[in-house]
């Protein structure tokens, strides 16, 4: 979310008119939108202040601390990102458990199915009948008789 000069300049603790000098000399680049106000990124005017401090280091009679209406948005913003990740760990973990769930009923059934198999193999026997039967004489054979 960009910041009009008035907001930049709350935020900096600095004059408009300081701010509107470095826009106009290009210590701050920013945007101009469709009526011509200026939009400034946090993160130019972050970069900008750390380059330009305040003089002697005094800072303006303004309380240090104070919240503005972006950082009070970002946190807004950041809250919800947590419980967006909140939700989806609880869901992953979820997730993860059902397969886990899977996975042991399928080895219990492969499992079942090996015992099964060993179970099948053994009961099977040669169902070839086991009887010499007269062993076939060739057409040779028949006449040699």
């Amino acid at each position: 979310m960009k910041l009009t000069l008035g907001q930049a300049a709350k935020a900096a603790k600095r004059s408009k008119g300081t701010l509107s000098k470095a826009l106009n000399s290009g210590g701050i680049s920013a945007e101009k939108d469709d009526k011509g106000r200026w939009q400034i990124d946090p993160s130019e005017l972050s970069r900008w202040m750390s380059a330009n401090p305040f003089p002697n280091g005094v800072e303006s009679q303004e309380e240090p601390h104070m919240e503005t209406h972006e950082n009070s948005a970002l946190s807004v913003e950041v809250k919800m990102l947590r419980e967006q990740i909140g939700t989806m760990k609880a869901e992953r973990d979820r997730e993860r458990d059902q397969l886990v769930d899977q996975i042991e009923d399928l080895r219990t059934r492969l499992d079942g199915a090996e015992a099964e198999r060993v179970r099948l193999n053994a009961l099977l026997t040669d169902q070839r009948n086991t009887e010499k039967m007269p062993r076939r004489r060739g057409l040779w054979a028949s006449f040699w008789r």
